[in-house]
């Protein structure tokens, strides 16, 4: 990170509550190495850098997993940690910490007390990815594409279906993109992440004083940030009865009402839904209202999961060694024939998501050449075929030899000591794997 990175207002935050994932996806788009964390009232409570990914990462803990108990609460100090690798200003402290306490704020205006969600609202959010980011060599996805490319040209309601992590968000930002809306703002609420009694202010904002605790500033909702471009709704099928009923009213007659306002705003937003619920037993059992379903519910794609796409795996996988070398600053040229194997036998319940997290691991784990099974999640190792076993557990022991040699520089006496055997066990073990 630059000086000149440094001295930017903050617009882009975590949360407490985000989890591993989102902070790395946060990361990798932002390409900031450090980010800050505000709580709900929009104070600057922490910060969160690779460090504490990483420390994360190789805790081996879930992408689920909140950043809360590993963010850094020592602001200032992490902070002058930063500048001070990055500019050689160790020297003065305290005039380094008075422009970050005067620039690397979460960017504020005169109003005072703003929220950390009002500073990210100076610029309408733009969707980040278009087709090309989309890679895929399986006929149904292409087709989907082409699909999509139709459906992104009309004003229509599109509902994307599909399992976690099969890439839903990426469609509707192509689609966005590809829409006479590109230019507008493109907005997203994860109807699941935001707690049931914040939900509705997410949605429609409020006026000054609407509850205790709100802003004295007010603050403007979802639906009237993304006027005249694009809402996308992550995890529909989680929304609440009265905010389904209320969404629908809103989609019928284009007008809303802030919380505690008297004043109808005007809307005009495309809809774009996407879910892995099943919502027509949702709509059975009364959860999930039907008029709302056939609004939202025009043009619908289903996105298929990475076990049913062939060869997608090795070529997505290869697209994310490329993508983050430079980011880890690592030197990964792809990965073995051995882990190959198991990417094609695996089910990757967390599809495309997880396939990017088990990279960015082994990438964490090898740091330069192949991708070997020792640097791959255990988990995945255990949901391995039984036939595959022994390959496995051969390939691995091969694998941890050869990396001892190469660290040592060959000297097979030290390798002995580092993997903790005898000398002779260390030959036969040679021997064994050729």
């Amino acid at each position: 990170m630059t000086m000149q990175k440094i001295m930017q207002p903050i617009t882009t935050y975590l949360r407490p509550t985000d989890t591993l994932e989102d902070a790395a996806r946060v990361m990798l788009e932002t390409q900031m190495d450090m980010l800050p964390v505000g709580d709900a009232q929009g104070k600057w409570v922490g910060v969160f850098s690779h460090r504490e990914l990483y420390r994360m990462i190789l805790d081996k803990l879930p992408v689920t997993t909140a950043i809360e108990s590993y963010m850094n609460t020592d602001i200032m100090m992490a902070l002058l940690d930063l500048i001070c690798d990055t500019s050689g200003d160790r020297g003065e402290p305290g005039r380094v910490i008075s422009q970050v306490r005067a620039h690397m704020i979460l960017d504020k205006s005169d109003q005072g007390n703003r929220q950390l969600d009002r500073g990210a609202q100076k610029q309408s959010p733009q969707a980040q990815y278009d087709w090309g980011h989309i890679l895929s060599l399986d006929k149904a996805v292409i087709q989907l594409i082409d699909l999509a490319k139709k459906a992104a040209r009309r004003n229509t309601a599109v509902m994307i279906r599909g399992e976690s992590g099969t890439g839903k968000e990426l469609f509707a930002q192509a689609i966005h993109n590809a829409s006479p809306r590109a230019s507008r703002p493109f907005v997203t609420i994860n109807c699941a992440s935001v707690p049931e009694h914040l939900l509705e202010a997410e949605f429609f904002g409020y006026e000054t004083g609407a509850f205790t605790g709100a802003d004295r500033a007010g603050r403007i909702g979802k639906l009237e940030l993304a006027h005249g471009g694009t809402l996308f709704l992550d995890e529909i099928g989680d929304m609440a009865m009265h905010l389904q009923a209320k969404l629908l009213r809103v989609i019928e007659g284009k007008e809303f009402f802030r919380i505690g306002g008297t004043k109808s705003i005007q809307t005009d937003v495309r809809i774009i839904s996407a879910t892995n619920a099943p919502l027509e037993e949702l709509m059975l059992q009364r959860r999930f209202r039907e008029e709302l379903y056939y609004r939202l519910d025009v043009v619908t794609f289903t996105l298929p999961p990475l076990r049913m796409r062939g060869n997608d795996t090795l070529m997505l996988a290869d697209a994310f060694i490329k993508q983050l070398n430079p980011i880890l600053d690592t030197s990964i040229t792809g990965i073995d024939e051995t882990v190959q194997k198991l990417f094609a036998q695996y089910d990757w319940p967390g599809n495309i998501r997880q396939l990017r997290n088990v990279i960015e691991r082994g990438m964490i784990m090898a740091e330069h050449g192949l991708i070997s099974v020792t640097d791959l999640p255990e988990e995945m190792i255990k949901q391995a075929d039984e036939r595959d076993c022994k390959l496995l557990v051969q390939s691995a022991k091969k694998n941890e030899l050869e990396r001892a040699l190469r660290e040592t520089n060959g000297n097979k006496a030290k390798a002995a000591r580092m993997l903790g055997i005898s000398r002779s066990g260390f030959y036969e073990k040679l021997k064994k794997y050729q």
